[in-house]
């Protein structure tokens, strides 16, 4: 390498810090050609060396449209893998049921190659190469931040190369989140002219003279352009002189040519019947197998060996395993170019039809076909169709391409279009394309004959049209315009009566569910019963909740709609368990969802992290809540159901006056914008709460109280008891601005809801105690709260105790409520409200004591809570991730977010250092 001793030593010295236990990121960018490849060959080399496993794969444009290919290649993961772990994997990719109830196989395939990383890692020091990753498919690239934000507790080195990528790309926003990572971030400049001189030197035999060092110029001092401009020459007999010194020949005029004309004077040299086979191999990816390139060049492997013998010679192709590879990307793609466009696209439909009939995979034949323009028809119609549905949701844009293409007209409307457009419902559906799935399954609901067809493309219009917040039209859907059987019947019937009561027409609702509960049971439809259930469980009272709840997960089924329902059936028994107050089969409960919610791959794992946040910011355990509402991706933060998470730790953010990071999280998500704000508002009462304390932390107390409000907006019923918390801040904000009509109104509200879970109680004797002044109440209400582990609520309760106390002048009994309010807040780190306490207290004369309880510290092993203790001692007999999180039945999510909180309070830069630590003496303990 001529020119890179400085990018190579600190990629030595990154290697060396892998082999000691300490992972990393490097990041390599610049243009092809420039050098990044022959680096990493380098790297992997001296891993090699150091005991190192190195696992390495490249980006490809025909499979970027695949999710988590890349990914796939880097570890090995295939059907022919003898491991199992493996070919689950690979059986997920490619829609296979691999297990029961799977929702969504990338999702649930990347949690199991972020498992198998784990363990790789523990075995030994893991080099996992990802190159060309502007070429990778955007999964892959997920899945690599999430590798990347685990580089500090696992011996991963993530090495990923790219080319220059354009702004607001998911590769460019991967390349400035990595960058925020340990590790070389190297950014490849051109070679100096005294590297080009050296290189040339080398290749060409000589030393350059003063018109071949002009000529050479022009590469640029890019070392593969460089390359190829010398290998012409030579090849050209262009050069003269046998001394030192290499010259062009005086009497040629002709200039070098481009990279891809050099290249393309490196194919010249083949024989024609080699670079007929070649071109159509560069139809397939940069790495191929060889009897995939025999079947769609209609030459047997044997006639195939000849040509393969001297494009390697050339230079041109490479081994890679078992397959063959194109020596780089840009070779393959001159290739390529060089057939028409037409003969390109039917050489690719060939190709497509060729591999589908030797039996290969929807990953090797739809990239030919997404490869052509124009409408997919004939054989391939019939190939689509026939695909098991669980494919589409394996790669459900590859989907949602090929079957617009195939069913737009003038394509017919029968039973093979009802089907594949069916498919595209399902497959618009799952990628959140609501409009269109609502458009494409009415038009076929319609004219279909099938009443299992028109009931399944009915609630996919109904549950599109309800994500939409279109309640009134999903109302209309649920209304067919002539008799199904009565399975289907009772189905459309539970979601009639769940629309409803999204609509707040509550009694025509129980009515509806109550009828839909009957006809499901004479039917015997499991799923039906389970959607009656769920519906009932909405209107029910407190008490009967969690019954409807548990017996609709009884009732249903492992197929993939009973099992997202599952999931949403356990999100809604997470949120009644906090409720209710049952904390520890909450906490069970949440660690046995998290695990399940990974393993099928539901979307839905975004929503058991946001009960596990919000269960946590009741419980005043608000570092865990962070971390928890941060779990999910962006994108599914972004969506209207989990947006409310920013609110969660915009209030912590509050709570310890960290005023950047809460304005930051609540203008990200739109709370702060008057035009959407009292929808927000209305729809999540932490969102009321974050917006209100926004207003009160910049002294504006009164726009605060409008805020908070809003609650009285609310209409009686399951949304506004679950909210029940907001009246007893809005209580306290009315009094403190003397509104005592609000505070009644506010009193009164939450008594009228008629749920007796043990938050309303409180908040009703909460709200009743501040009216009446009645300190001794507020003192019985905050050990209620403590006896509930609700410690926010207590200390609430004690301060509002503390300042009535002190007025009546006992400033005993005020002394001690304050002190109590006080240790609870610091504790909590909550620096706005211990302030706010003091203040209130302080005109009488009560100031902080001097065994007032301190919070726990920040760092060294004192300031780990028991769990973060107990997974420090697993962590330190070496145990990876999944066999904590086995041992310990919870998710390998959650043990990563405890081993990160460990590192970070011991200042450890990687598990290594805490197993060293442990060994040294047993502190963990």
């Amino acid at each position: 390498m001529f020119g890179r001793d400085l990018e190579a030593a600190q990629l030595r010295e990154v290697v060396a810090k892998l082999a000691g236990g300490h992972g990393g990121v490097a990041w390599l960018e610049g243009e092809p050609g420039i050098g990044k490849s022959a680096l990493v060959d380098a790297m992997t080399r001296d891993a090699q060396a150091v005991g190192c496993r190195v696992l390495r794969a490249s980006g490809d444009e025909l499979m970027r449209a695949f999710p988590l290919r890349m990914m796939a290649d880097a570890l090995d993961v295939g059907a022919g893998s003898a491991d199992p772990v493996r070919q689950q994997i690979a059986g997920l990719l490619r829609g296979e049921p691999v297990e029961a109830g799977t929702l969504d196989p990338v999702l649930a395939a990347g949690e199991r190659m972020l498992a198998l990383v784990d363990r790789l890692c523990a075995e030994q020091p893991l080099l996992l190469v990802l190159e060309d990753v502007h070429w990778a498919d955007e999964p892959s690239l997920l899945l690599c931040h999430r590798l990347s934000r685990a580089v500090d507790q696992i011996p991963l080195l993530l090495v990923l190369t790219s080319r220059p990528v354009a702004a607001r790309t998911t590769a460019a926003r991967m390349r400035t989140l990595v960058r925020e990572r340990p590790g070389a971030h190297l950014d490849l400049e051109p070679l100096t002219a005294a590297d080009t001189a050296a290189l040339a030197t080398r290749l060409a035999g000589g030393l350059p003279g003063p018109r071949l060092r002009a000529e050479l110029a022009r590469a640029g001092g890019n070392p593969l352009y460089l390359r190829e401009m010398i290998e012409a020459l030579v090849r050209d007999k262009a050069l003269e002189g046998n001394g030192p010194v290499r010259e062009l020949r005086a009497d040629l005029t002709t200039t070098a040519p481009s990279l891809v004309a050099a290249i393309t004077r490196r194919l010249d040299s083949l024989s024609e019947p080699t670079v007929r086979a070649l071109r159509l191999a560069a139809l397939l990816r940069r790495e191929f197998d060889a009897g995939h390139w025999s079947e769609v060049s209609g030459r047997p492997i044997t006639e195939l060996a000849a040509a393969t013998e001297e494009a390697v010679a050339a230079g041109v192709l490479a081994a890679a395993g078992e397959r063959l590879t194109f020596r780089h990307d840009v070779i393959r793609q001159v290739l390529a170019d060089q057939l028409p466009v037409a003969v390109r696209h039917g050489l690719h439909r060939h190709a497509a039809r060729a591999l589908a009939q030797l039996g290969a995979g929807v990953d090797e034949v739809s990239p030919h076909l997404l490869a052509t323009s124009g409408p997919v028809g004939g054989w391939a119609l019939t190939w689509l169709a026939g695909l098991p549905e669980a494919m589409l949701y394996a790669a459900p844009d590859v989907a949602v391409e090929l079957l617009v293409r195939a069913t737009t007209p003038p394509v017919p409307a029968d039973e093979l279009h009802d089907t594949l457009s069916t498919r595209l419902a399902l497959a618009l559906f799952w990628l959140g394309r609501d409009e269109q799935a609502c458009q494409v399954a009415e038009q076929v609901l319609h004219r279909t004959a099938d009443p299992a067809r028109e009931t399944r493309l009915r609630i996919l219009a109904i549950r599109a049209a309800g994500r939409m917040r279109r309640f009134e039209h999903a109302l209309a859907l649920t209304r067919p315009a002539t008799q199904l059987p009565p399975q289907w019947q009772a189905r459309l019937q539970a979601w009639r009566a769940m629309i409803l009561a999204f609509v707040d027409r509550l009694d025509e609702a129980a009515a509806e569910a109550s009828a839909a509960m009957d006809s499901a049971l004479a039917c015997g439809d499991s799923l039906a019963i389970g959607y009656a259930h769920n519906t009932l469980a909405y209107l029910a009272p407190a008490a009967d909740q969690l019954r409807h709840i548990d017996a609709a997960i009884m009732a249903l089924g492992d197929d993939v709609e009973a099992t997202d329902l599952k999931m949403l059936l356990t999100g809604n028994r997470l949120h009644r368990l906090l409720a209710n107050g049952r904390r520890d089969e909450l906490e069970a409960s949440l660690a046995e969802a998290l695990v399940r919610a990974e393993q099928v791959g539901s979307i839905r794992a975004g929503i058991m992290f946001a009960q596990a946040a919000g269960a946590c910011y009741a419980y005043g355990r608000w570092d865990d809540a962070v971390i928890y509402a941060d779990r999910p991706d962006q994108e599914l933060l972004a969506t209207p159901a989990l947006s409310y998470l920013h609110a969660i730790v915009a209030l912590i953010a509050m709570h310890r006056d960290d005023h950047a990071t809460a304005d930051a999280r609540l203008h990200a998500a739109g709370f702060l914008d008057p035009a959407a704000q009292g929808r927000w508002v209305g729809a999540f009462g932490v969102v009321a709460e974050a917006v209100a304390m926004h207003a009160e932390t910049g002294g504006d107390l009164t726009a605060g109280l409008a805020v908070r409000a809003s609650y009285l907006d609310l209409p009686p019923g399951p949304a506004r008891a679950a909210r029940s918390d907001e009246a007893t801040l809005l209580v306290r904000a009315a009094l403190a601005l003397g509104d005592r009509s609000t505070a009644d109104a506010a009193a009164a509200a939450v008594e009228a809801d008629p749920d007796p879970a043990p938050d309303r109680l409180l908040a009703i004797r909460c709200c009743r105690a501040m009216l009446s002044a009645d300190p001794a109440e507020l003192l019985a209400t905050a050990g209620e709260y403590e006896h509930w582990g609700w410690l926010p609520r207590r200390a609430f309760a004690l301060e509002e105790a503390a300042v009535l106390l002190a007025g009546r002048g006992d400033q005993a009994g005020a002394r001690a409520a304050f002190t109590e309010a006080l240790g609870t807040w610091l504790e909590l780190g909550a620096t706005w409200e211990t302030r706010r306490a003091e203040a209130r207290l302080r005109p009488f004369g009560i100031r902080r004591g001097p065994r007032t309880v301190r919070r726990r510290p920040a760092h060294g092993w004192d300031a780990l809570t028991p769990s973060e203790r107990h997974v420090a001692r697993l962590v330190a007999k070496g145990l990876s991730n999944p066999d904590i999180a086995a041992e310990l039945f919870v998710s390998r999510n959650t043990v990563q977010t405890h081993v990160s909180r460990v590192l970070s309070k011991l200042q450890m830069r990687s598990r290594i250092e805490l197993i060293q630590q442990a060994a040294d003496g047993d502190r963990a303990g």
